[in-house]
């Protein structure tokens, strides 16, 4: 079976059975190619979906009434779309594309199967969201308590971070495809700000913005000039992952001995 990019994901946190694998797989069914800053849905529409990033990056926002934007999360390959909006009707955020990407949809009710199939990926799937509610906690720290030149190393570094679970070589310079206008609406900062702050971090050799992004030269550097503390990004489940292995089992050994049962 050709590895995805959410079997990928999956396994950083846990060996997946052929079983879990399989079920991945189902979700990254018939992708989608989407150009460059295409925007898939817009706050308050139906919510019917969730989709699997399978290649690019995107990005949610929210539309202000004074004609401004907050950029809200970064998508990269692996990641999962809307799960935020599980319990939701219509999407709270709208969905845009930094890159030209291919996404998948499945619906919600699928996500229901994949939970009743597999206890192992159900909870992958709740670590998940409470890392990305982690990771908005520390953008609100990001907002109200540091600086222009602190939030910008932050944020990129944070990025890097998350993109090693996608097998991503991050021992070099790395680009990312963030303009300066979505960093300055990520950060509640002007693109004037931005701008600055980035010849800064340029006249030190942390990075080097380039046309419709920026790339990064020395990570453990901007490391240090953001105090980053990778401790909101390193989950650790391993027991409640045994635990759901060990259950599994013995639901599976279960439903065995009541098929033997039912055919003597």
């Amino acid at each position: 079976m050709h590895t995805s990019c959410i079997i990928k994901h999956f396994e950083n946190y846990s060996p997946l059975t052929e079983r879990d694998r399989t079920l991945l797989a189902s979700l990254e069914k018939s992708p989608r190619a989407y150009a460059r800053n295409s925007v898939l849905w817009e706050q308050g529409e139906p919510s019917r979906h969730f989709y699997t990033v399978s290649k690019g990056w995107a990005y949610t926002y929210r539309n202000m009434h004074d004609g401004t934007r907050q950029v809200l999360d970064i998508y990269v390959p692996g990641d999962i779309v809307g799960l935020r909006e599980f319990a939701f009707s219509h999407r709270i955020t709208g969905l845009a594309l930094l890159s030209d990407a291919e996404l998948c949809a499945f619906p919600k009710t699928r996500l229901t199967d994949v939970f009743s199939q597999s206890l192992l990926l159900c909870n992958i799937f709740f670590m998940i969201a409470a890392r990305d509610q982690a990771i908005l906690l520390e953008r609100l720290v990001n907002l109200g308590r540091r600086s222009a030149r602190e939030k910008v190393a932050h944020f990129l570094v944070e990025i890097a971070e998350r993109l090693k679970k996608t097998d991503v070589d991050t021992s070099g310079n790395l680009r990312l495809p963030l303009p300066q206008v979505l960093l300055a609406d990520a950060l509640g900062l002007s693109v004037v700000h931005i701008n600055r702050t980035l010849k800064e971090l340029k006249n030190d050799n942390l990075l080097l913005p380039t046309n419709g992004g920026v790339e990064l030269l020395n990570i453990k550097a901007l490391e240090e000039v953001a105090g980053f503390d990778p401790g909101y990004l390193e989950e650790n489940i391993d027991d409640m992952l045994d635990h759901a292995r060990e259950a599994q089992l013995r639901i599976d050994a279960a439903f065995t001995n009541a098929d033997d049962n039912s055919e003597e």
